[in-house]
């Protein structure tokens, strides 16, 4: 059977890669890897055994693991985000508290792995350098703004400390997983509402 010129262009053409979508694939395969070993014990190398991926292919998308994390950070900050955002904001200051608090027990596992890798990120740089580190500030204020946004705040600082509360939440299940997570955004709802209500 002859196989015609057309065809066997078609064979050796090479594959058309959308590289923002595959570039944000091999972001969201790093989580996991990153909250199972922790950005410290990671290597690029390894990184990309797991991704299934050559370290050249890696490389290519990153110059190194910290350019890679950040911009995981940031593609998850953007998906957080959204989920916020999704939230209505037409509903009462209780509704939408208890909404978020909800949101956040439901996604606890992803939540929990998230504060993880991002204060195992941090530990690893000098104190100066991840106060200074531009990625994580934009990122902090992007959360701030979400929860302003939310909850109609007029002092972004209030937001902040919500956030705040939420992370610290989020960090003691590291350690402890009998203190149990829904038990304690539940606290925290009840608490932002009376505070809430009596003083918006």
């Amino acid at each position: 059977m002859r196989v015609s010129p057309r065809s066997r262009c078609l064979k050796i053409m090479p594959k058309i890669v959308d590289a923002q979508k595959y570039r944000q694939e091999l972001l969201s395969k790093s989580f996991d890897l990153f909250a199972q070993m922790g950005y410290a014990n990671v290597t690029t190398r390894q990184i990309a055994t797991e991704l299934g991926v050559s370290t050249g292919t890696l490389y290519h998308y990153f110059p190194n693991k910290q350019v890679l994390f950040e911009q995981l950070a940031e593609q998850v900050c953007l998906q957080d985000i959204e989920a916020i955002a999704s939230l209505d904001k037409s509903r009462t200051i209780s509704e939408r508290i208890t909404a978020l608090g909800q949101l956040l027990i439901e996604n606890q596992d992803y939540v929990v792995k998230q504060a993880a890798i991002w204060i195992d990120f941090r530990q690893q740089l000098a104190v100066q350098q991840a106060e200074n580190n531009i990625t994580f500030q934009q990122i902090d204020s992007r959360y701030q703004q979400a929860i302003t946004e939310l909850l109609d705040l007029k002092d972004p600082q209030l937001a902040k400390f919500v956030w705040t509360l939420v992370d610290g939440i989020s960090l003691s299940q590291i350690d402890d997983e009998e203190n149990s997570f829904a038990t304690q955004i539940e606290l925290l709802t009840q608490m932002l509402i009376a505070y809430f209500e009596k003083h918006l």
